[in-house]
């Protein structure tokens, strides 16, 4: 690979996961010869010490601008896993001249004024509000039984599990402010987990694919694919044009 073609990935995490939830993804981006780069947000996994009533979907967004400029990146390809598309788009939405294309996997399209509680489907948001904890003044949601992950390697599984931290709450319930509509003109790609589909995301895959201004591309992996096939994830973001 010659240096011009060399790419910039950076791949924002899903909900009580960090940065080392790309793992085995960047092993093969970079063994292919690019540089990635797998930011954590604050109050999650190694960062979960800096939690605070503050921490919502704006901190997280602040961090990943923060990366983008202290590094000095330019035209990246930001990838946002579930939780991390909604970070992603407000990105987007805030700095689109660093992002060349803008990939979601197996999350949502975010919209102005709509939360996270607000999009996915009212009875499974109303069932993890109740299970809403208090973590030093923070209101925070537990992470799920290792059995919820959609990962069929049950050590896999219990390796995910064991890294899990709680989930700041406000991040679920505070409405997205965006700008711009959403992508903010950047192209998009949508990489769809269907083999299962996960109930979370019921009704995505169909308002993407009504979107011709989405690539639209279904891999045959669960919703944590990032983790449990990270060959078929790598391989359509090395195909992103």
């Amino acid at each position: 690979m010659t240096r011009s073609s060399a790419r910039t990935f950076v791949c924002l995490p899903g909900a009580w996961m960090g940065g080392w939830s790309w793992t085995f993804v960047a092993e093969r981006l970079r063994a292919a010869g690019h540089a990635v780069f797998t930011p954590t947000f604050r109050g999650l996994a190694e960062r979960a010490h800096e939690l605070t009533p503050q921490t919502s979907n704006e901190t997280c967004a602040d961090d990943v601008v923060a990366c983008l400029a202290d590094h000095d990146l330019r035209d990246v390809v930001l990838v946002g896993h579930s939780f991390g598309s909604l970070i992603a788009g407000l990105v987007v939405d805030r700095d689109p001249a660093r992002v060349a294309h803008f990939v979601i996997v197996d999350g949502g399209i975010p919209r102005d004024g709509q939360s996270i509680f607000g999009r996915i489907p009212a009875q499974i948001a109303a069932k993890r509000q109740k299970l809403a904890q208090d973590i030093n003044g923070v209101k925070v949601l537990p992470f799920a039984p290792v059995t919820s992950l959609i990962i069929d390697d049950m050590d896999l599984a219990r390796w995910t599990h064991r890294q899990l931290t709680p989930h700041p709450l406000r991040c679920y319930v505070d409405p997205i402010r965006l700008r711009h509509p959403p992508g903010n003109g950047v192209p998009m790609t949508y990489i769809a987990c269907v083999k299962p589909r996960y109930p979370v995301s019921a009704g995505n895959h169909e308002r993407v694919q009504a979107m011709t201004e989405v690539r639209f591309r279904p891999i045959e992996a669960g919703h944590n694919c990032i983790i449990s096939a990270p060959d078929l994830v790598a391989a359509e973001l090395l195909a992103v044009p």
